[in-house]
């Protein structure tokens, strides 16, 4: 009988220590598994964050913008009656979309045309959007993103003058507002003396005045200039009389180096393949804009 209680004792003790083991080796294999599930939610919610920051890398930042609001359509300023600064054109609605798609904030900072290079070289902004054309010269200072528009350039005259071609403005004084490309276009011209002026108003009035023979300036702005001034008409230079190159697109200007260049590309892709480049540009330009 002693015997038989000895036995069972000993049995139970064997179940009892093989029974531990068991519940200690479940213990870290559970333990394992929420370690490894909890790594597995964290890596999941760092690669969400991850896609976020990339899908809006500017997100948060509040970015200067430059800019010579005097080009019309493209981007000129008014003043409400409550001394509110109301900007518009193309350049506007488009820097609208790439705040609103990017998820940056911005100010505009107004300048002459002449200034806009030297901000960004001095850092005083961070990109330019202003009607501005990709130059070699002007590529020595700044980068530049890919084109958003295309670019028709017009030369205004006064309707009783003898200037119907670009061959017709050899020898003559033909105006543009300073440092656009304009005054690249005409140093393209045979015997043309280029002049200068501070905004596309100031240019236009020489002219009516009759203080040069004619001016240089965008496609849909002399179109629309000679709306509102009856002794005015003008011509298209066609891609026959002068080769514009690059002086035919429009594109942002950043300081040398910009991290924002490759963004903004992608976003001008972006833009260009949903439609809304062309319907902006249709807007603010016409159809024949719309490549």
């Amino acid at each position: 009988m002693k015997k038989s209680i000895i036995i069972l004792l000993i049995l139970s003790l064997i179940f009892t220590v093989v029974l531990a083991g068991c519940n200690t080796k479940d213990e870290p294999e559970e333990a394992a598994a929420e370690d490894q599930e909890s790594e597995e939610q964290e890596t999941s919610e760092e690669s969400a964050e991850e896609s976020q920051e990339e899908e809006n890398p500017l997100e948060g930042e509040h970015l200067v913008v430059a800019m010579s609001a005097n080009y019309k359509y493209f981007e000129t300023v008014t003043v409400d009656d409550n001394g509110n600064e109301i900007y518009e054109g193309l350049d506007i609605d488009i820097l609208e979309k790439l705040s609103e798609n990017l998820a940056f904030t911005y100010e505009i900072n107004n300048m002459p045309f002449a200034s806009l290079i030297g901000s960004l070289q001095s850092n005083q902004a961070d990109f330019v959007i202003s009607g501005m054309s990709y130059t070699e010269e002007r590529a020595e200072s700044i980068d530049f993103s890919d084109k958003y528009a295309s670019a028709k350039v017009g030369v205004l005259v006064k309707k009783d003058s003898s200037i119907s071609s670009v061959k017709d403005l050899e020898g003559k004084e033909v105006a543009c507002s300073a440092g656009t490309n304009f005054e690249n276009i005409i140093k393209k011209i045979n015997g043309a003396q280029l002049v200068t002026f501070d905004g596309q108003a100031a240019v236009t009035q020489e002219l009516v005045m009759d203080r040069v023979d004619a001016a240089v300036t965008g496609g849909t702005a002399v179109k629309n200039i000679v709306l509102e001034n009856d002794d005015l008409t003008f011509f298209i230079i066609g891609d026959d009389e002068i080769d514009l190159g690059s002086l035919s697109t429009y594109n942002i200007g950043f300081p040398k180096g910009s991290d924002l260049v490759s963004v903004f590309n992608e976003e001008i892709a972006n833009l260009k393949e949903d439609g809304t480049l062309d319907s902006l540009i249709t807007k603010w330009l016409g159809e024949d804009y719309v490549d």
